[in-house]
């Protein structure tokens, strides 16, 4: 059964008592984040996500780190706010999709009531700068590194290692807007759909026709910096990513 990485939201929204809103004196909640897994098991274990190529082979994915360099509401319209139309939580941060960690650990910040329009997860490029990403690590200088096994050519446990270098933004939206209520606790989930990432890509083909190669250690690389001669699969596997997910 194949399965979602998660990016994990909840909302808790606490009212603060003032006699009446101001543009000095807001109504406000709450809002802590967290970004993970949901599938993530107890501490010490590994989460695994399949996902399949257009030949069937099935690539599994054991770890999946990504830099966001920030994340942006677009606030309600009926905002009181002044300064801008988007409150941007700054990063940047190191989320592990597969573990459900992020770093730095995010603290809760206020947030109006209301109904947002969007959430944008801008995905970046790291910086050594940052301090997030030790040297030698290949997510150093890219945006996202997935990493896990496949079975090829006899082998079931080849080693395969996408690294992946955009910046662009990934825009959660929901029908009729994300409605985030003073008083309550809400909870969204924002789904990253593996299941699509390797649509449209027939890596295994490409393996067989020689048009992509395999290491000295019979393991396979896919880099920017590395392209082959079979089809733009670094492009088809970013715009899988940016285009297929869901808020819940």
């Amino acid at each position: 059964m194949f399965k979602k990485l998660l990016i994990t939201i909840p909302i808790i929204l606490v009212l603060i008592a003032c006699e009446e809103a101001t543009d000095e004196n807001l109504t406000l909640a709450t809002f802590k984040l967290q970004l993970g897994s949901s599938l993530a098991k107890s501490a010490g274990a590994q989460t695994t996500f399949p996902m399949v190529d257009e030949s069937g082979t099935i690539f599994t994915i054991t770890e999946a780190r990504v830099n966001v360099r920030h994340i942006q509401f677009d606030l309600p319209e009926s905002s009181e706010a002044d300064s801008s139309d988007k409150l941007s939580f700054d990063g940047p941060f190191l989320f592990n999709l597969t573990a459900g960690t992020i770093t730095p650990d995010i603290a809760s910040f206020t947030i109006e009531p209301g109904v947002y329009k969007r959430i944008d997860v801008r995905f970046d490029d790291s910086e050594a700068l940052d301090g997030l990403i030790q040297a030698g690590d290949p997510l150093l200088d890219n945006t996202m590194l997935i990493k896990g096994t496949f079975d090829y050519d006899g082998n079931t446990a080849r080693n395969f290692q996408l690294v992946l270098k955009f910046n662009e933004d990934l825009r959660f939206e929901a029908a009729g807007g994300i409605v985030v209520e003073a008083g309550q606790t809400t909870n969204m989930t924002l789904e990253l759909d593996v299941n699509a990432w390797l649509v449209g890509l027939d890596i295994t083909s490409c393996l067989d026709d020689g048009e992509l190669t395999l290491d000295s250690n019979g393991d396979l690389i896919i880099h920017d910096d590395n392209p082959s001669d079979c089809q733009d699969i670094e492009g088809i596997i970013k715009d899988n990513i940016k285009n297929n997910y869901d808020l819940k």
